[in-house]
């Protein structure tokens, strides 16, 4: 079978699997909360640039349908596209051997796989923009004699990292890294006018990020600088997550292959372009080293650093496709000493290159089938699992178990439609508003239970608790003084009404709890207030 064949088979195949896992696992927090950005676009949000957002608003039809599937459908399609896209790379700058390989191992990473491939977050469009600008950044420092089509490709990095920062801002590290490579290896650069130009176009296209944090009184950096300064206590355990973390989520094969291939590069055993190997590594190592440091003092999430590691895929893609050539490593004299008696040199050198290559192609393979196991182990666990695996308390049901956060949702919606019926054919209440104090689990209360029963959900609370909603409710029915509204909590993330809003409503009802199975054992519990008599506070 041909290369193309064997890649169209792998997208094809890939993507097949990601919209089975689509369509069997509800959103999580943080897709069910990006997609309460799409309600009403902004050019910038709290935690981030609105491409998200928009990316939302093209999948569903502009909020026509919100199912799982429609809500996660750009980062399928950009989990499609990249897997072509890291392969016309690697084979530009090596082999179609070594671009097979780079789509295996994108395809067996947890992070650009799944993570970045399925759930609908800022790295899906982040991702599909870092490894455009990375194709163009080498076609910049590849060819150095053809100036017109450098200057090009200078400007079209500016245009797509400029989209690429549009989407997280962690895209700045791709002109970090360009810039120092620049700095250290191609001086001449500063002396092209293009290359400020592509600066300015870049600039030009994140301003509304700049413009909306002035508005805001720079409330995005505001918030993020906090959870990134450095503090004076180290924090062991979130230097270990960090780490293990990214092992995990680049699975644990594709980061031994990218050891691997750094150690390779050291030693300078890869056959490829010196400029395009300084560059990988600037664009790669500067985000992972610098992570790793933050994490130390503070604590930080193992995804912030998927583009650098999908970036040494490259790397290792062409470390692996090297031809292995023993003789060429040792003397004759020591792989002499190898060699049992009955067997000639060559035949030796033969087969422990043989033995070699096929190591690293069935490590490759491996990384598939691993990716494959935890994906179904996953959809197995958070669909079937027997009650929690987070705490059995019943104030605390369910809390730390990271599964029931895709966990039916809509099994609340049905049962909390019965109790507010039983209220209004009481005479108790008629009131259509629902509140929470977080972002979580607010926009899952939102999405799932308010919306599809045409109710009015509004957060309030800190604005660090709140996140967007601080913004978002201003855009919805307001509460008014004697208004009744419905407090719902988990019992894995709860809140207590009656501390929050003890000024703000005369009376808060004892809850009414409904209780949730997962395979007929308990696994989270609802709480449903009513708050009465709203005081305007």
């Amino acid at each position: 079978m041909k290369e193309k064949h064997k890649l169209v088979l792998i997208i094809v195949i890939a993507t097949l699997i990601r919209c089975f896992v689509a369509t069997t696992i509800g959103l999580g927090n943080d897709e069910v909360y990006y997609l309460t950005y799409a309600q009403h676009l902004q050019w910038n949000y709290f935690d981030h640039p609105p491409m998200v957002a928009l990316l939302i608003r093209l999948t569903t039809f502009n909020l026509s349908f919100t199912n799982a599937l429609f809500v996660r459908l750009g980062a399928i399609i950009f989990g499609a596209i990249n897997t072509y896209l890291i392969y016309v790379i690697c084979k530009g700058i090596k082999n179609e051997k070594a671009a097979l390989i780079a789509s295996l191992l994108y395809t067996g990473s947890l992070y650009s796989s799944i993570i970045a491939g399925v759930f609908i977050l800022p790295d899906s469009p982040q991702l599909f923009f870092w490894l455009i600008s990375v194709h163009f950044l080498i076609q910049i420092v590849s060819d150095t004699t053809n100036h017109k089509k450098q200057n090009y490709n200078l400007l079209l990095f500016g245009l797509f990292s400029g989209l690429c920062i549009m989407s997280k801002i962690h895209g700045v590290f791709l002109w970090a890294g360009f810039g120092l490579y620049i700095l250290c290896y191609r001086r001449d650069l500063l002396r092209n006018g293009s290359l400020y130009l592509a600066v300015l176009i870049t600039v030009l296209i994140i301003s509304p990020i700049l413009i909306w944090n002035i508005e805001n009184h720079f409330i995005t950096y505001t918030y993020h600088s906090q959870r990134v300064t450095i503090k004076k206590e180290i924090n062991p355990s979130s230097f270990f997550r960090e780490f293990l973390g990214g092992v995990f989520y680049n699975n644990p094969i594709n980061y031994f292959l990218i050891v691997c291939s750094l150690i390779a590069a050291w030693k300078n055993k890869i056959d490829m372009a010196k400029p395009v190997k300084r560059l990988l590594l600037l664009l790669s190592l500067p985000l992972i080293v610098l992570l790793l440091f933050i994490s130390i003092y503070r604590d930080t999430l193992p995804h912030w650093s998927g583009p650098a590691f999908v970036t040494l895929l490259i790397l290792a893609s062409c470390y692996i496709s090297n031809e292995t050539h023993i003789k060429e490593k040792f003397s004759s004299d020591e792989i002499k000493k190898w060699v049992p008696d009955n067997q000639n040199l060559n035949t030796f050198s033969e087969e422990i290159e043989k033995n070699t290559n096929s190591l690293l192609k069935k490590l490759v393979y491996s990384s598939c089938l691993l990716i494959s196991t935890i994906v179904f182990s996953g959809i197995i666990l958070i669909n079937f699992y027997p009650g929690t695996i987070g705490n059995k308390d019943e104030k605390s049901l369910g809390k730390k178990d990271f599964t029931l956060d895709m966990y039916n949702w809509e099994f609340y919606k049905n049962e909390f439609e019965k109790v507010r019926d039983n209220d209004i054919q009481s005479g108790r209440t008629k009131t259509t508003f629902i509140l929470n104090n977080k972002w979580f689990p607010g926009a899952h209360i939102d999405n799932y239970i308010a919306q599809p029963l045409g109710l009015d959900f509004i957060a309030l609370g800190k604005l660090e608790d709140i996140h967007t909603y601080a913004w978002l409710n201003s855009y919805r029915k307001q509460l008014k003084i004697g208004d009744d509204a419905y407090f719902i909590t988990v019992s894995n993330s709860f809140s207590d009404p009656k501390e929050l809003y003890k000024k703000s409503f005369k009376k808060i009802n004892s809850p009414v709890i409904i209780k949730q199975f997962r395979n007929k054992k308990p696994t989270r519990n609802m709480l449903v207030y009513l708050l009465q008599d709203y005081s305007g506070e």
